[in-house]
C-alpha cells in the first residue's frame, strides 16, 4: 500500500476531505496514492494539503510519513 495513503487510513481523514479543506484538485490526491508512487515521490503541495487538513506542520507530516514507511 502507499505509504501516504496509509498515513490517511491511520489519520482517519479523506482525500476528499483534503480537497473541500484546502482546495487541492481530487486527480492531484488521487495519482499521490497510487500504488507504486514512492514517497520521494510526493510533491510539497500534497504534504502542505495534508498538514493544513490535520491541524500539522508540513515537517511533521513528513517525519510521519517516513517514520511509518522505515516500519512497513
Amino acid at each position: 500500500m502507499n505509504p501516504l495513503q496509509k498515513y490517511l487510513d491511520a489519520n482517519q481523514v479523506t482525500r476528499y476531505q483534503i480537497y473541500k479543506a484546502t482546495g487541492l484538485a481530487q486527480t492531484t490526491l488521487a495519482n499521490a496514492v497510487k500504488p507504486e508512487k514512492p514517497l520521494a515521490g510526493q510533491t510539497v503541495k500534497v504534504i502542505k494539503a495534508v498538514a493544513d487538513t490535520l491541524g500539522k506542520t508540513p515537517g511533521q507530516v513528513l517525519d510521519d510519513l517516513l517514520a511509518l514507511n522505515a516500519n512497513s
